[in-house]
C-alpha cells in the first residue's frame, strides 16, 4: 500500500479539526453580578422633594425594580391652617376611634412641621364611643403641657362623651342656641350568653368609666363629683347660661 501524499494528509487534518469544533457548544458570557438601585422620595415640608438614594448589591439577578414615595406626614380633610399661624380642627358627628386618630395625626403633623400652636376646635357632637371622648380629651391635655393653646367653639349639641373634648380646652366658645347633655355611660352588647363573674367585670368597668368622665369635668369645671355625678345620673340638659354657671363654658358668642 502507498503512503498518502502529503497534501492529503494535511486536508484530512483540516477537516478533522473542522469538524471537531463545530461540535462544541459556545462557551457562555460572563454576567456581571445585577444591582439593586432603591430610591426613597420624601416631600418633607410643603412638598418640597428632597431625594435620599440607597444602593444595595447582590449577586441574584433582579427581575423588577421600582420607585417608593414616602410622603410624609400631612393634615386630615377635616383639618386647616392659615397664614395667621391658626389651626382649625372639626370634631362633629358621633365620636370614635377614626376622630382620635385623626386628631392625633394633625396635632402631630402641626408640632413637627409647623410653628402653630393655636388651635381652634369645632365642636357639633352628640357624643359616641365614651372611650374616644376621654382619649380625646387626653390628647388635647397632652399637647396644652407642649406648648399649644386650644380654642373650642360649640354649636349645636355638646352632649355625652363631647363634653369633656370641649371643657378641656384653654379658651371655650358657644353660640347661644348650643345645648349641652351629660348622662350615664351605656355598655353595648351582642346578645349571647354572660356568667355573674362577666356582669360583675362590667360593673367595674362601668364604674372606671364614670369616675374618669367626671374627673375630667371636675378638673374643667367650678363644681365638685358629687353635683356632676348628680346631673349625669338624671340625664341632665342645659343650654349656655349654665354652662357658663358650671363652668364649662367661657364666652356666649
Amino acid at each position: 500500500m502507498k503512503p498518502l501524499p502529503h497534501l492529503v494528509i494535511f486536508l484530512i487534518s483540516v477537516l478533522l479539526i473542522l469538524g471537531g469544533c463545530a461540535s462544541q457548544q459556545p462557551m457562555p458570557t460572563p454576567t456581571k453580578p445585577a444591582e439593586l438601585k432603591i430610591t426613597i422620595t420624601n416631600l418633607g415640608r410643603n412638598g418640597a422633594g428632597e431625594k435620599a438614594n440607597i444602593e444595595i448589591k447582590q449577586g441574584d439577578k433582579i427581575h423588577r425594580s421600582m420607585e417608593v414615595d414616602n410622603p410624609g406626614m400631612k393634615l386630615s380633610q377635616l383639618s386647616a391652617i392659615t397664614s395667621t399661624n391658626k389651626a382649625f380642627i372639626k370634631i362633629f358627628s358621633g365620636l370614635s376611634v377614626a376622630d382620635v386618630t385623626r386628631t392625633w395625626n394633625d396635632l402631630l403633623y402641626l408640632e413637627n412641621e409647623t410653628n402653630i400652636r393655636e388651635v381652634n376646635i369645632f365642636i357639633d357632637s352628640p357624643g359616641g364611643d365614651a372611650f374616644s371622648g376621654l382619649a380625646l380629651a387626653d390628647q388635647i391635655e397632652i399637647f396644652k403641657r407642649k406648648g399649644f393653646k386650644f380654642i373650642a367653639h360649640a354649636t349645636g349639641i355638646v352632649a355625652s362623651a363631647a363634653v369633656p373634648v370641649f371643657a378641656v380646652c384653654d379658651e371655650t366658645h358657644a353660640s347661644e342656641a348650643t345645648i349641652f347633655m351629660v348622662h350615664e355611660a351605656a355598655l353595648w352588647k351582642w346578645p349571647g350568653r354572660e356568667t355573674a363573674s362577666d356582669i360583675r367585670s362590667q360593673g367595674r368597668l362601668m364604674d372606671l368609666l364614670q369616675r374618669l368622665y367626671l374627673t375630667k369635668l371636675v378638673r374643667h369645671s367650678k363644681v365638685d363629683f358629687e353635683a356632676w355625678e348628680l346631673m349625669e345620673a338624671r340625664t341632665s340638659w342645659f343650654g349656655t347660661k349654665k354652662a357658663v354657671e358650671l363652668g364649662i363654658l367661657d364666652h356666649i358668642d
